[in-house]
């Protein structure tokens, strides 16, 4: 489709030439809209208001803390950057082709005003020509804003985790003291957060006042305002959560509005005034959490009037690589929708993909959004008014035009194609049919929720079973209908979930499910992960052919006194779900390219030590998959996987190294002046049942081991190893570094080396 300037006559051009706004050419490849009527003309108002009004959201990130690069963008779209999709995972180093699993997603609204009038803010394909329902910024509380709003709000605020780690250890270290403003990184000391009193000098820009609030904060002195050098923190925010902070290893925050110009992209002048703020957040774990991201929607009506008939939405384009050959299908129990490929192999013809678009080839996922959290419904009761919950209401499919299907069924171009899509129903108005494709089936059993069976279900409602043709399929998600009240405050929640390598065709939910389904207990955990035992601060000695390495636990480690304990997710009820501290683990690296990520490769990763409590606790097991190469079974083994091979014989806390594990042969001590390069993790244990994989209804703990996540590493560099040079040493120049008053004893011990250098006491 072309945007063409005639469209709106000579003024409009003039218009849109002077705020940038001139996009021509075509839409990228066949994403954009089908068909449908043109636009229709902008009156002489809307021009003035447009010069006045907000410009086009520009800014963008991209979220990569974990195995996932997805772009971040505002505007009310995200996960692409209006040239392609950009949800990379797994993510590939530079150099490596990447391969995005979806193009694009956004929120979609609808509802009718007191008058039946309609109010529609979506959003789809308009970033490729300047399109937008959304503008960046918050809203008055009459629901309006400003040009110059809308452009200081035009970025996208991120802090991690590590940085909110060091700000809490040094305020815990300051005994409750103030901070001094610059030891503080400046993401933390900017952060949105309502009275922020450091806003306006990192932002240049003034925080504005609001009874909603703005970016969620654990408040340390309980006064209603963020202020980081008294403790504050940023953390999630969530209904219901206030008493279980917390915070994940990347977080970004955003704030868009429906109100900020005419809507260009649901064609449609009624605007909702709706505020949107925005989190997204990821966590890095060694589970199925680093393959997630997700996202919290804070949905605050402006309107001074109720929305009725109202209904929310998330609409996703999952494309899975190519996007040519794409089924999709829900599952009702889980409020899950999801893509999976058609056939064996992710192409166009084999492998390659109409277009160029680069593909997953014989090694093809699946993916799902989980529709975790929808608005919340008044209903009258015998006892009043209360509020109900609402989940997943309709899930329906969209078809790209290009693979001529139903008109019926292909994207929407008017606000009333919009709203009949939010309420479940095909484009035209008519109802969903559980039967075929879903649409026009004579006779027609209707239903709310398209293809709701495994794609391995033959006598099932699946595109697979109905052996559907190829195509290009989006969802959508809603929830309604209900009345939104002015002033109220709703969330809209959404974890995107992701599994790789499938068998295929027609393959098997339950690995899907099984990821799912630990994310819907970080979920109802509050987003409390279970971070495994943090890594010891190691004081590292270097000696004449000798490294002796000192391991300590701060304050401000969740391994502090070695007293770990974490709950797990998805563990029974009435089961003992923590995970306990267990002991240390030292491994030597090949070299400086090397990470943890590569344990199980003994040429690049040798552990030399390990240390544990006595309490009859030896071997340690995960289970896990067999790979799709020795088991081209639909349903994968599992299988045990030595972890840990304890000794039972007792923690230690300092550790003599002379000798080199990749010493090839002859000599194996350590060379002088030669780098070395080691790290030490710590690790937790749980085992509330033994597993056995033939009791699917409580098959027990298939994940014993709780390796550190955190402190891994040496902290001061960011490097995740130690790096250490052995030297001859004096024993006067050690005692001036640790102190003329520590005491030097060797003692005996176990280990890859023969003795321990103990400096007594313990350096804190």
């Amino acid at each position: 489709m072309t945007f063409s300037v005639t469209r709106f006559g000579p003024l409009w051009s003039l218009l849109l030439a002077a705020t940038g706004l001139l996009f021509t050419g075509e839409a990228l490849g066949n994403k954009g809209p089908d068909t449908g009527p043109a636009r229709p003309p902008r009156t002489q108002q809307d021009r003035i208001q447009f010069r006045n009004n907000c410009d086009n959201a520009t800014a963008r990130v991209d979220m990569d803390i974990n195995n996932v690069r997805a772009r971040l963008t505002n505007g009310g779209d995200v996960w692409w950057d209006g040239t392609g999709g950009r949800y990379v995972v797994p993510k590939t180093p530079p150099g490596v082709e990447e391969v995005s699993s979806i193009y694009a997603g956004a929120v979609w609204l609808g509802g009718l005003d007191p008058g039946g009038g309609l109010k529609t803010a979506a959003q789809q394909y308009g970033r490729s020509q300047g399109n937008f329902d959304y503008y960046p910024g918050p809203l008055t509380d009459d629901g309006t804003t400003s040009r110059d709003t809308c452009a200081a709000w035009d970025r996208i605020f991120t802090v991690s985790g590590e940085d909110i780690r060091q700000v809490r250890a040094a305020f815990i270290q300051s005994e409750g003291q103030p901070l001094a403003v610059g030891d503080i990184p400046e993401a933390i000391l900017g952060w949105p957060s309502t009275g922020n009193p450091y806003f306006f000098q990192v932002n240049g820009f003034d925080l504005p006042v609001t009874s909603q609030g703005f970016a969620g904060f654990w408040d340390e002195d309980l006064d209603g305002v963020y202020d980081p050098t008294l403790g504050d923190y940023p953390i999630i925010e969530i209904r219901g959560c206030n008493d279980a902070p917390q915070f994940p290893e990347e977080m970004s925050f955003w704030i868009y509005n429906d109100a900020g110009n005419i809507h260009r992209e649901s064609n449609t002048t009624n605007l909702i005034r709706m505020e949107i703020q925005v989190q997204a957040f990821a966590y890095t774990t060694s589970d199925d959490i680093n393959n997630m991201t997700f996202q919290r929607y804070k949905l605050i009506n402006r309107a001074q009037e109720d929305i009725n008939e109202t209904y929310f939405a998330m609409w996703v384009d999952p494309d899975l690589g190519c996007n040519t050959d794409d089924y999709v299908g829900c599952d009702t129990t889980r409020s899950l929708a999801y893509v999976y490929n058609q056939d064996e192999l992710d192409g166009t013809n084999g492998c390659v993909c109409e277009g160029g678009t680069a593909t997953y080839c014989d090694e093809v996922p699946i993916l799902g959004v989980d529709y975790f959290r929808g608005p919340r419904s008044p209903i009258e009761t015998d006892s009043g008014l209360i509020e109900i919950e609402l989940g997943m209401s309709s899930f329906i499919y969209i078809n790209n035009g290009t693979f001529d299907p139903p008109p019926a069924t292909t994207d929407p171009n008017t606000a009333q194609e919009y709203y009949n899509y939010l309420t479940g129903r095909w484009l035209d108005g008519s109802p969903l049919c559980q039967s075929g494709d879903g649409f026009d089936e004579i006779p027609c059993t209707p239903t709310r929720y398209i293809f709701p069976d495994a794609p391995d279900d033959p006598d099932g409602f699946s595109m697979s079973s109905q052996d559907l043709p190829a195509g290009d399929r989006r969802t959508l998600q809603a929830s309604g209908p209900f009345t939104l009240t002015p002033g109220a405050v709703n969330e809209l929640i959404i974890g995107v979930v992701w599994v790789g390598d499938q068998s295929y065709p027609d393959p098997s939910l339950r690995r899907l499910q099984q990821a799912d389904d630990l994310a819907q207990d970080l979920f109802d955990s509050c987003f409390d992960i279970c971070d495994g035992p943090d890594a010891p601060d190691v004081d590292i000695l270097e000696l004449d052919r000798e490294v002796v390495m000192l391991f300590s636990n701060p304050p401000s480690s969740n391994n502090f006194e070695e007293a770990y304990s974490e709950p797990g997710l998805g563990v029974p009820t009435g089961e003992d779900s923590l995970y306990r501290f267990e002991g240390y683990r030292v491994f030597q690296f090949s070299g400086p390219g090397v990470t943890l990520a590569d344990i199980g490769d003994i040429d690049r990763v040798r552990e030399v030590a390990q240390f544990d409590q006595v309490n009859g606790i030896t071997n340690v097991f995960d289970w896990t998959e067999i790979s799709e190469d020795d088991n081209p079974r639909l349903e994968p083994l599992l299988a045990p996987q030595l972890r840990v091979s304890g000794n039972d014989r007792g923690l230690r806390h300092s550790l003599s190294i002379t000798e080199d594990a990749f010493a090839s042969s002859g000599n194996t001590q350590l060379i002088n002046h030669r780098r070395y390069y080691f790290t030490v993790v710590a690790y937790g244990y749980n085992n509330y049942k033994e597993y056995d994989p033939l009791n699917p209804d409580n098959p027990g703990q298939p994940r014993q081991y709780k390796a550190s996540s955190r402190n891994i590493g040496d902290q001061l560099t960011g490097l995740p190893f130690y790096q250490v040079v052995p030297r001859p040493i004096l024993e006067e120049e050690l005692l001036a570094e640790y102190g003329d008053g520590v005491p030097i004893a060797r003692l005996a011990g176990v280990g890859n080396a023969s003795s321990f250098l103990a400096i007594l006491p313990s350096r804190p």
